[in-house]
């Protein structure tokens, strides 16, 4: 009867036992919890996570449990973790935007240059104009065209290529790449010049045809095309956008220029 009793004790007593720990496993995370931990010394990312991990909780965020929070130096950041203790998972976070393109194409309007396998921005130039032959378009109706002198400073472009070249343009809403012009620069000691047609078309009279070159674009994308070059003699190029008109003689005022080394 003993022995009965004693083993009836023990299980009563084990039974006792799992029922506070289990008390204790689910207990809730509460604002005296998080004073501890802080008091502690824990990081506020030891005591988020802490937040985050824990199976419930149950924290009072009113006014006068904030001030008393604040009062026990809880962080900001702690405490917007006690008002949302459960944060969306991170497959349900906004994904950040995709390539604009994935076929690895330039997004931003601009001159791009093949350089040691890798596209490479053209950095512009700045041009000088001075302008010619307007007052010769004018009375002829526009029959004649007027034309545009360009001065750019330096005797050498930034960029030095060998041959073959390959260039990636981008260009403005509305405009193609054939509305651009490669002019061959004229080297001075200082400075390069050149002569183009208002409007963005050559002038085939004025001595502009010596400096403007001939090419083949072939478009990838909208508003994206590709120029190559497997021979271009040696010597200054530039690439000018179009915007060259009498009423403004430039609206971007720039070339993308760049030498041919052989």
């Amino acid at each position: 009867m003993r022995a009965k009793t004693i083993g009836a004790c023990m299980l009563a007593f084990v039974l006792l036992a799992g029922v506070s720990v289990s008390q204790q496993l689910s207990k809730k995370m509460t604002n005296q919890d998080v004073i501890d931990l802080v008091g502690l010394g824990m990081s506020d990312g030891v005591v988020i996570d802490k937040i985050h991990s824990a199976d419930a909780t149950d924290f009072d965020t009113s006014v006068p449990a904030l001030k008393k929070l604040k009062a026990a130096k809880v962080s900001d950041e702690v405490i917007r973790a006690m008002i949302n203790p459960r944060p969306a998972p991170a497959e349900n976070a906004a994904a950040p935007a995709p390539a604009a393109d994935p076929a690895g194409l330039p997004t931003e309007i601009g001159v791009y240059a093949m350089v040691k396998g890798k596209l490479t921005e053209v950095e512009p130039e700045v041009v000088g104009w001075q302008t010619g032959g307007m007052l010769k378009s004018i009375a002829t109706g526009g029959l004649t065209k007027g034309h545009v002198n360009g001065k750019v400073m330096k005797p050498k472009s930034p960029l030095q290529m060998p041959n073959p070249l390959e260039f990636i343009v981008r260009t403005p809403e509305g405009t193609s790449v054939t509305e651009y012009q490669l002019l061959r620069l004229d080297e001075k000691s200082d400075r390069r010049e050149f002569r183009a047609m208002t409007g963005g078309i050559v002038h085939a009279s004025g001595g502009a045809e010596r400096n403007a070159v001939e090419f083949n674009p072939e478009k990838l994308a909208s508003r994206t095309w590709r120029i190559k070059f497997s021979d271009l003699k040696k010597g200054e190029y530039g690439l000018l956008p179009p915007g060259v008109n009498s009423a403004s003689i430039s609206s971007s005022g720039k070339m993308y220029t760049f030498g041919v080394i052989e």
